[in-house]
């Protein structure tokens, strides 16, 4: 694309932040940092998935390290100023690893630490040249150096000069070159293909259950908690069958309370009978809502006309839980968003493999497994994939695969690749106790498992016509984002890969968290993965006001050019950059709960703001739109979380997936919050919000934001009409 568009890109990006810093002043948050209590580890470790990784991601970032040397000086204590002939020993930091070198191209960027303004030049010395390195920005006291070279070298050593001191650097620190050790490098031959329909593309992530309810007859009757803790649920589904009928179980006593979804435009903070009486300390994580995979087939259109190219869908397989990532079969789709009861239906697709289709057959029933015969209903050995078995809920995901792709938008699953539920077949079976590396993590090392795992993948890439096309017609996924490993699995979780993009030459395979994304792609692990480091430093620049937690200018290009040079070119285009996940607090209510570490301090117990915050605060709207338009004007694969085009709000799980706001669902009751959080506003709220300090809470309107959803399709208009300018741009060093 045209220099002339690229600038106008480019000065959009910074004249929407910089006028707008001098606006973001006077607004401070303390938020307590307390401790989330839940009842079950399993539960919220799986619910949460991995945001310790995250958080452990971005405050590595933000982390000095310190350098190694080989000659400890009092130089190093002086005041650093270029040319003074002083360089700090201590501050010199170049690891062997993805942080310091990335493979580019047919080259390999080199990178190096010092402190600010303490060194005059920074050669880098390898077999057959050396290069000048060119300072690419300055955070946090720190510099850092950069050059690329010939990634076929073998060895290489640092040469920094400060008027007359002279030091060589490698493993150790030296004034001798002759005494210097050389770092070694090697390229990585296992760097995975990345697609080229994904680059620069947008995705849009659901969560399932809260995006909207096409079926009402597959809505839960009971949850992760089982049958026993439940009545006998009552009603029938349209077909005539009994509710009770769908299931064969033990119920528990007429004292029980039944089971039932949140109503979809209920307040968020009222509970259920169940609720009140059921394990009140977790009954947001386990409650339901309904939504399936016909409400996402509903609404392809509304995601196509907004301007997404390619959908995540959270965890679709077979599981008790509400997100599915503990999961009880990976090679099947939980029937609470597919069918309960079966249609006996084709869905328009062309079926090579086995099925069990059925009209009137109960899939809660048939996915039941016998330890005795080490099968399910379906007789499935799952240790054989020539037994298994495409039911009514599994053609539905490949029906709404179909649809998407005649629509021109891609699909993606998201699998917690090793992570099981304590019903998963498994789990309490001796003759598979090797199966698992601890608690509910399997062990990818055992064929065994690697084979089911890749199977079961496999079965979803290929389609129920068990076969790749490369048209409209295919109904097979795209991709796979994995949301969860445990580091011993990575070796064997490349295997899955490196396997699984046999079959579908354009297959893209992302990570969600890791400590070292660039690691995991040199390793082979996935494509790309997401970098959350980019979000942190957008809000410390256009949101935070505490210095603290602030950046200015300089810095947060710094940043943004230091992240942008952990990767190749092509892997940062293939970079997903969200600003708000199912794992995150909502970006929108990021506005008013500004001054803390992205996704720190963010539960509603932690001081948490929830109100709705166009309602806090004024300005926070125009907030947001920077935010978004940073996100969006990158030369990367922007994601939107479902509904933050709507404005929607709220703190970190659970309240981040509460309901999509459809218009036809309106009109939705009034959401509540603690009233002791706005006590420096009780009497200048807006006279929509109503205050009670009686019953100690604040109540406020629920609607969506037609203003925000428009801002984010003229962005996504923009990147629409220039996509190969987001494809293939580059942010230059100086």
């Amino acid at each position: 694309m045209s220099f002339k568009l690229k600038m106008k890109v480019l000065l959009f990006l910074v004249s929407s932040v910089v006028s707008f810093s001098a606006q973001n002043e006077n607004f401070q948050m303390n938020i307590k940092n307390n401790g989330v209590n839940n009842r079950e580890g399993y539960l919220i470790s799986a619910v949460k998935r991995k945001n310790k990784n995250k958080q452990e991601n971005i405050e590595n970032s933000e982390n000095n390290e310190t350098g190694q040397n080989e000659e400890n000086s009092t130089e190093s204590l002086k005041y650093s100023q270029r040319n003074d002939g002083v360089i700090d020993l201590n501050s010199l930091v170049h690891n062997e690893d993805s942080e310091f070198r990335v493979l580019n191209g047919n080259n390999v960027k080199i990178m190096l630490r010092t402190k600010n303004n303490d060194v005059y030049s920074a050669e880098v010395v390898y077999s057959g040249g050396k290069k000048m390195m060119r300072g690419i920005g300055n955070y946090g006291g720190n510099e850092i150096f950069m050059a690329e070279i010939p990634s076929n070298v073998s060895s290489y050593y640092f040469v920094l000069t400060d008027d007359k001191t002279k030091y060589y650097m490698g493993r150790n620190i030296t004034k001798n070159p002759a005494n210097v050790e050389k770092f070694e490098y090697s390229r990585s031959t296992k760097l995975t293909t990345i697609p080229e329909w994904a680059r620069g593309s947008v995705g849009y992530q659901i969560y399932i259950d809260s995006f909207r309810n096409g079926d009402v007859d597959n809505d839960a009757i009971f949850n992760e908690f089982g049958t026993d803790d439940f009545s006998e649920p009552t009603g029938e589904i349209r077909s005539g069958t009994s509710k009770k009928d769908l299931v064969l179980a033990y119920w528990g006593g007429n004292e029980k309370p039944q089971f039932s979804l949140n109503e979809w435009n209920s307040n968020y903070e009222e509970k259920n009978e169940w609720e009140e009486n059921t394990l009140n300390d977790v009954q947001n994580y386990t409650r339901y809502y309904g939504g399936d995979l016909q409400g996402i087939i509903d609404k392809l259109d509304y995601i196509k006309n907004l301007g997404v190219e390619y959908i995540i869908l959270s965890s679709p397989f077979y599981s008790l839980s509400n997100h599915k990532y503990d999961t009880i079969y990976f090679n099947h789709v939980d029937p609470y968003f597919g069918y309960i009861e079966q249609t006996g239906t084709s869905k328009g697709l062309d079926i090579k493999a086995k099925v069990h289709n059925n009209n009137g057959d109960k899939e809660l029933n048939l996915l039941i497994f016998n330890p005795e015969t080490d099968k399910n209903l379906l007789d499935e050995d799952l240790l054989n994939v020539k037994s298994w078995i495409w039911t009514d809920s599994d053609l539905q995901l490949a029906s709404l695969v179909k649809q998407a792709h005649q629509k021109g938008l891609k699909v993606v699953l998201e699998v917690a690749s090793d992570t099981t539920s304590s019903r998963f077949f498994a789990r309490n079976n001796k003759e598979f106790s090797n199966w698992y590396l601890k608690d509910t993590v399997l062990d990818l090392k055992n064929p065994q498992v690697r084979n089911y795992i890749e199977n079961a993948m496999k079965k979803w890439i290929l389609g129920p016509d068990e076969t790749f096309k490369k048209d409209v017609y295919d109904d097979g996924i795209d991709g796979i984002r994995y949301v969860y490993y445990d580091n011993e699995n990575k070796e064997y979780l490349a295997q899955i890969t490196e396997n699984l993009k046999k079959y579908k030459p354009d297959l893209l395979i992302t990570g969600e968290v890791s400590n070292s994304i660039t690691k995991d792609v040199e390793d082979g692990i996935y494509d790309s993965g997401a970098d959350y480091n980019i979000v942190n430093n957008i809000i410390k620049y256009t949101v935070n006001t505490n210095p603290n937690y602030r950046i200015n200018g300089v810095e947060f290009a710094t940043k943004l050019n230091e992240i942008y040079n952990r990767y190749s070119s092509n892997r940062f285009n293939m970079t997903q950059v969200f600003i708000g996940s199912l794992d995150t607090d909502r970006i929108f209510s990021g506005m008013i709960n500004p001054n803390r570490v992205y996704d720190r301090n963010n539960q509603s117990d932690q001081g948490y703001l929830n109100i709705r915050p166009d309602l806090y605060d004024g300005t926070a709207v125009s907030k947001l739109k920077r935010v978004v338009a940073m996100q969006m004007m990158l030369p990367a694969t922007p994601v939107i979380y479902y509904g933050d085009e709507k404005g929607m709000w709220g703190a970190d799980s659970p309240r981040n997936r509460k309901p999509m706001l459809w218009e036809d669902y309106a009109p939705y009751d009034p959401e509540t919050d603690n009233i002791s959080k706005y006590k420096d506003r009780l009497r200048s709220f807006p006279s929509v919000v109503e205050v009670n300090e009686v019953q100690k809470w604040i109540s406020y309107p629920v609607n969506s934001n037609a203003d925000i959803e428009n801002h984010y399709k003229a962005l996504l208009k923009v990147r629409k009409e220039h996509k190969n300018l987001f494809k293939k741009w580059e942010i230059k060093n100086p």
